[in-house]
């Protein structure tokens, strides 16, 4: 299960799973400053990443054309596909089920952020059509329980049952999902909190509060951004890009020694484990 056999008894919500910040955001075109990784979505899942952020935009000129589908024309871009685009989400999505059919004890967990406010019934189609729907995982009404603690708290299964039950997509998305309409697009902020994401270079100590959402209420998992930005000033304005790869490694953000000291800081204080240590540059490291 992921590769451990001890986590295949292991419920979803206790494991820690290595995960890339942007996942689409990779060469090229290597010159723009908002590179986040260096290796394609294929290489990722090939070198044991199991949770991707993924930024959906409407890219409004495909989204003109009269031929066009509006599943054709939801890119993975950076706020904007002027900058990169790295074209049609339901690409990546067939990427992603080629890997998960070749590696079937696999459990692959998807963060999107929703950027236009697209409604979770006009994404489902590129799950549909790419063959992944089949294997996400839909959240049974009975396995939610009271929790003093948590909210929403859910009984998540283990890896191996979501292996047996061939469940092994987990799909979050930060605004519009509507488990009525599509059950399998999960609402990331009932089940996930993030801990801090804009931290600029350079930092001592990575912080371990809940940034979103802003209400200071535990979830069942727990997105440990551990990524840095270079921030400069344009006409008074803050501008934040990534760090280059090489910043990164000059730094040591990456290394074992900084990634370690993080999440037992923030294990201790959340007392639970820290789900998706979010990266940069994954590849940049010991």
């Amino acid at each position: 299960c992921n590769g451990h056999a001890e986590l295949c008894s292991r419920p979803y919500n206790n494991v820690s799973y290595a995960c890339t910040h942007n996942a689409y955001s990779y060469p090229p075109p290597h010159e723009l400053p908002v590179i986040n990784q260096e290796r394609n979505i294929s290489q990722q899942l090939q070198d044991g990443i199991r949770a991707l952020m993924l930024d959906i935009v409407v890219n409004k000129p495909v989204a003109a054309k009269e031929s066009s589908s509006l599943q054709a024309s939801i890119h993975l871009c950076h706020e904007s596909c002027l900058l990169i685009d790295k074209g049609p989400l339901i690409q990546t999505l067939i990427t992603i089920r080629e890997f998960m059919e070749a590696n079937p004890r696999e459990i692959i967990t998807l963060i999107i952020e929703n950027v236009n406010g697209v409604e979770a019934s006009r994404v489902a189609p590129s799950f549909e059509q790419s063959g992944l729907s089949s294997m996400a995982l839909t959240l049974q009404p009975d396995r939610f329980s009271d929790d003093l603690v948590h909210s929403n708290h859910y009984l998540w299964p283990t890896l191996q049952e979501m292996i047996d039950g061939n469940q092994r997509l987990v799909v979050f998305m930060d605004d519009k999902a509507d488990t009525s309409q599509v059950p399998y697009i999960l609402p990331e902020w009932d089940h996930v909190v993030e801990i801090p994401y804009a931290n600029i270079d350079p930092v001592e100590q990575f912080p371990c509060n809940q940034d979103r959402p802003h209400d200071s209420v535990p979830r069942d998992l727990v997105v440990m951004n551990h990524f840095t930005y270079h921030r400069s000033q344009i006409a008074g304005k803050n501008i934040d890009t990534p760090l280059s790869a090489e910043k990164v490694k000059e730094k040591g953000y990456n290394s074992l020694e900084s990634l370690n000291k993080h999440w037992q800081t923030c294990q201790a204080i959340w007392q639970q484990p820290m789900n998706f240590i979010t990266l940069d540059y994954y590849d940049i490291g010991d």
